[in-house]
């Protein structure tokens, strides 16, 4: 096997190895045209006997060198030039300095710690992207592994050697059922000989979560032969009891991750990201276990909009931040309604047993009337609460319906519907009464439906104070999104960007549903929408209060019809640290 360091391929000049694999080296070069550092995977020479080899290798080359994502390693160049008389295949990447994920891991269990929550969950955000990325570009990795995951200067996986399993298919390397892939990580059908597929990276995937959460794999690797027959045959162990810590959740989407047959498994990256998020967002007691209801505050506040169309500048007076949103009307209107609905008086041994399950905090004083009205609900104890708006739920009677202030409001068939018919104007409905949330998630799954005018906006609202002082995460029929905070009337967009609304690929366009979801934690804000986080920033404006929604108008109505609305504590624990 020849060696290569202090050598050149073509214009490279090689520095040192920095790493083998059973297909390949990778070494640091110095790139002399572009004057950069690169990094050089030169694939083993027995790999490419084959005589259709260097037409596979330069087909497979060129659709991963048009790939153009963050975590997938760039792709600057590849060839293949006689070196010592024997034809060598290279490809030439971007250099990231960082370790492997299969160095973090070993670090990580030597000092017998685990990952925090938060760094799996950004990490399985990564590697789903990516997947999701190049299999919808036809490509499938095929040999997924923590060896083959970079992590750059940010932490952000990287992953490299798109491809190279599928360059070196071929009919001599794949008969007779001999395998590509490494046992520990590899999928049943591809231990059965098979090439495998998306499906297969997925099943990879769920190998190297399982490891994130437990610190070992479902198999550990006590031989290639034993680990690939326990892939094809053996039931994984149930990883929550591999935690000692109950899970029912974790325990059904790792056996569905890790399903024997390819079609019982996750079909899309996008769907095994999703169902993570759940497991991962929903605290299985407050949303789950109770259906508690929430405080409206009734009367809706009406706000000028921050900007909607990032083209129009005619009412800018200057780039300062204080003059990047358009004022449309400087006056707060309010129109308070009285509650229409009544609470629901609970058992004493419902009551003891929520007792127990928030923590044994003390209960929000009763209800009282007021002259000639109705009952004003009351939030319970804990603030938290989930509504699917379907008949029967409890939380239904702290919806506003009906004429809201500006707003027209209703439910029906499973959804909450809010009109705003008022051009280039935002209002807000806000909910908790006396609950100031602190350390939370917020998710609403919302659709702008199809008749709104195209770049109104919706969202989440939370630290609401009053209608002058408030923090807003939303997006717009236009796939774009922006986080700001409303400070004594004022607009600030959080970014300090020059554009107020940034467009995301996460975000899908008016007529089609997003789920979106805020993080609080502290004064640290984490946005994400279809599960792909847009947006981490810190602000400390309010410390806390009520929450609710957001809807703006631009030129024509704006329509959003809710499916779910939901206010939990963050961050739920899935492994008992």
């Amino acid at each position: 096997m020849a060696e290569f360091v202090n050598s050149r391929l073509d214009r490279y000049e090689i520095r040192e190895r920095v790493g083998t694999g059973g297909m390949a080296r990778v070494y640091k070069a110095w790139d002399t045209k572009l004057e950069r550092l690169v990094a050089i995977k030169i694939l083993h020479e027995h790999l490419a006997d084959e005589s259709n080899f260097k037409d596979r290798f330069e087909r497979e080359a060129r659709t991963v060198a048009a790939f153009d994502h963050p975590n997938i390693v760039r792709i600057f160049d590849y060839n293949v030039m006689p070196f010592d008389g024997v034809p060598i295949y290279y490809m030439v990447m971007s250099y990231i300095p960082g370790q492997t994920l299969r160095q973090l891991l070993e670090d990580v269990n030597r000092d017998g710690g685990k990952l925090p929550h938060e760094r799996v969950v950004r990490l399985i955000d990564n590697l789903t992207d990516a997947l999701g990325y190049a299999h919808d570009r036809g490509m499938a990795h095929r040999d997924v592994k923590p060896g083959n995951i970079l992590l750059d200067e940010r932490g952000n996986a990287v992953l490299t050697d798109f491809g190279i399993a599928r360059m070196v298919q071929s009919t001599r390397l794949t008969q007779d059922g001999i395998s590509s892939g490494t046992p520990a990580y590899m999928s049943p059908e591809q231990a059965a000989g098979d090439s495998g597929d998306q499906r297969s990276d997925l099943y990879s995937l769920a190998v190297i979560l399982y490891e994130l959460l437990a610190g070992k794999t479902p198999f550990p690797d006590e031989g290639s032969l034993s680990v690939m027959l326990k892939h094809i045959n053996t039931p994984p162990p149930v990883i929550s009891e591999v935690l000692n810590t109950p899970n029912a959740k974790l325990d059904l989407f790792m056996s569905k991750a890790l399903a024997k047959m390819p079609d019982e498994r996750f079909q899309t990256a996008r769907e095994f990201n999703m169902a993570f998020k759940r497991i991962y967002r929903e605290d299985v007691v407050t949303a789950e276990m109770l259906s508690l209801p929430m405080q409206t505050e009734r009367p809706t506040t009406v706000v000028p909009s921050p900007r909607l169309h990032s083209h129009v500048t005619g009412q800018l007076t200057g780039p300062q931040q204080t003059s990047i949103f358009r004022t449309i009307s400087q006056t707060i209107q309010q129109n308070p309604r009285a509650s229409t609905g009544f609470f629901v008086l609970v058992g004493v041994i419902v009551v003891l047993l929520i007792g127990l399950l928030v923590l044994q905090r003390p209960q929000s004083a009763a209800p009282s009337d007021s002259a000639g009205a109705q009952p004003e609900a009351t939030a319970m104890s804990s603030g938290f609460f989930r509504t699917r708006f379907n008949p029967g739920e409890e939380s239904l009677i702290y919806w506003p319906v009906g004429d809201v202030g500006a707003l027209e409001t209703s439910i029906s068939d499973g959804l909450y519907r809010v009109i705003n018919e008022r051009p280039q104007r935002a209002e807000t409905i806000t909910f908790g009464g006396g609950n100031d949330y602190t350390n939370i998630s917020i998710t609403m799954e919302s659709v702008l439906d199809p008749e709104s005018a195209e770049a109104s906006a919706y969202g989440i609202v939370w630290r609401y104070q009053d209608a002058d002082n408030f923090n807003v995460f939303a997006v717009d029929g236009l796939g774009r999104f922006s986080i700001w905070t409303r400070n004594n009337g004022s607009w600030v967009e959080l970014r300090a960007l020059d554009e107020d609304w940034t467009e995301a690929d996460a975000i899908n366009p008016r007529g089609e549903s997003n789920l979106l979801a805020v993080d609080v934690i502290g004064n640290t804000f984490t946005a994400y929408v279809n599960n792909t986080r847009v947006v981490r920033l810190s602000d400390d404006t309010f410390a806390n209060g009520a929450v609710g929604i957001y809807i703006a108008s631009d030129d024509g109505a704006a329509i959003i019809d809710i499916d779910r609305y939901q206010v939990f504590q963050s961050v739920p624990s899935m492994t008992g640290q």
